[in-house]
């Protein structure tokens, strides 16, 4: 799978996931590496981004830079 489909898939999850809004994370994937960043409202709202970013095939890193702002 190649990055781009794997930032695609991620960012499908996200808009999926009913407790996120998708628009305010980024997602850019390079050789088995997440890097997501933004904004969300709340710690659960974060977690549930990484654990998107984690079950997406080949990740093997997960960088978490979503900043929680209230």
């Amino acid at each position: 799978m190649t990055s781009a489909e794997v930032s695609g898939k991620i960012a499908e999850a996200l808009r999926r996931t009913a407790e996120l809004d998708a628009r305010r994370i980024s997602v850019h994937a390079a050789d088995g590496r997440v890097h997501l960043y933004g904004s969300v409202r709340s710690w659960a709202e974060r977690e549930a981004a990484e654990g998107a970013a984690w079950a997406a095939p080949g990740v093997t890193e997960v960088i978490d830079d979503i900043s929680v702002v209230r």
